[in-house]
């Protein structure tokens, strides 16, 4: 098997809590070299981790990933700051790459692509200036994706942001999309269709069901027994829609014990919290916080049901939340207030309840049938879920298919040079 040498781009990395992390050190594990260039950790809180900096920890290596920090702006909490970190990277990164070719030519680079998708600009700058092939691999649709969290309106500022995406995803070898519902809108800037592969998020390898007696005592300790328990865990933004959520748990009557726990934070925690407590429902929602990653499938274990909320947005009906792939790998159910690509999962799988986005009285009815659905059929519900997960999302076969279209852009790229002497 051909060990490649790959230039993984991405401003998010370990410690930082990213699928980034595991794919990385899958392939690694595979036999492939991997060079990360990436941020100082910040997200999602919008500030430095302890022990990191501008001018500390500039280069490290984790499970035999090789990581390279490079200048970042924190994302902060103003759009603007955001603004400059998105900015920022391909920049840095770029530089970090000229210096990174002098003693290590990688065949490909892989650019992971939660927003945003100015990351890709150097991979552009490597394949451009040094030759090297790219992949992209894009977990959110821009420019849509940009105009909703930076709440974008004007037409002049559009027009530019549409043309530099439609450029950017055009100088892809292959454009790598999460979800089916991708392929149509990144085939109207002009990519060829051919180049557009669906290769769905995994969960990461150490997510799997746990079983009551296995859960450890700190992890237990802190959520409740005795209610009903659904469970929110990831990033606390707007795109999550926790106002629905909200208005949907205000719906419930009193003798429903439906409880919310919430663990995860976000640019939009403090008015979450501050808006639980201003409509009373201290008592239906319990915050828990950060808390690592590999704790996840111990708290999963503690629910019966896991929540997955997305706002009523075209864009967002094109996207399968990679906390789906979670909550199934741990054999849950879901409660999915979405639409398109993962509410059809969730519904035609049988794994859980599915209720329209941006509607709290028909999420307040599935509030009602999670509190009163038989035990025995939310274990059925979780049997599935785990049956699919391992048939069509598992970390071993994604990062099987990554390697093969790794095998076609480097062995194209190699044939053009033969050619071209």
């Amino acid at each position: 098997m051909r060990r490649f040498k790959i230039l993984y781009l991405s401003q998010y990395f370990y410690p930082e809590q990213f699928l980034n992390n595991h794919v990385a050190k899958a392939l690694v594990t595979a036999g492939h070299h991997v060079d990360v260039v990436t941020c100082v950790p910040n997200y999602p809180v919008g500030s430095f981790f302890e022990g990191y900096s501008n001018s500390s920890r500039k280069k490290e290596r984790w499970e035999g990933v090789e990581i390279h920090r490079v200048f970042t702006i924190p994302r902060g909490r103003s759009p603007w700051q955001l603004v400059a970190n998105y900015l920022a990277y391909p920049v840095a990164a770029s530089w970090r790459i000229s210096r990174l070719m002098k003693t290590r030519r990688p065949d490909m680079s892989f650019i992971s692509m939660p927003s945003p998708l100015f990351q890709a600009l150097a991979g552009i700058f490597a394949k451009r200036t040094f030759g090297v092939p790219t992949i992209y691999w894009v977990q959110d649709i821009w420019p849509d994706s940009a105009i909703i969290t930076l709440k974008l309106k004007n037409r002049f500022v559009l027009r530019v942001l549409n043309s530099i995406c439609g450029w950017i995803y055009r100088q892809a070898d292959i454009v790598m999309v999460q979800s089916d519902g991708f392929h149509g809108k990144i085939s109207e800037f002009g990519v060829d269709p051919d180049r557009i592969v669906t290769i769905p998020n995994p969960a990461p390898d150490f997510f799997k069901p746990v079983s009551k007696d296995a859960i450890p005592e700190h992890v237990r300790a802190l959520v409740p027994e005795g209610p009903r328990v659904l469970m929110f865990a990831g990033n606390i933004g707007e795109s999550q829609d926790f106002d629905t959520i909200i208005a949907a748990a205000r719906l419930l009557p009193p003798e429903n014990d439906l409880l919310i726990v919430v663990i995860g934070s976000g640019r939009d925690e403090d008015r979450v919290r501050e808006k639980v407590a201003r409509e009373g429902l201290n008592e239906r929602f319990k915050f828990l916080g950060r808390h690592s990653e590999a704790d996840m499938p111990a708290f999963f274990a503690c629910a019966d049901a896991m929540l997955v909320s997305l706002k009523d947005q075209a864009i967002f009906a094109l996207t399968v939340p990679s906390k789906v792939q979670a909550y199934l790998a741990c054999g849950k159910p879901i409660l999915a207030n979405l639409a398109g690509e993962g509410a059809a999962i969730i519904d035609h799988s049988r794994t859980g309840i599915v209720s329209p986005p941006g509607s709290p009285r028909e999420l307040a009815k599935s509030f009602v049938a999670l509190s009163n659905i038989a035990e025995i059929e939310l274990q059925r519900m979780g049997t599935r879920a785990l049956h699919l997960y391992e048939t069509r999302f598992s970390l071993r076969s994604v990062v099987r298919e990554i390697i093969a279209q790794s095998k076609i852009v480097v062995g194209q790229n190699e044939l053009e040079g033969v050619e071209s002497r």
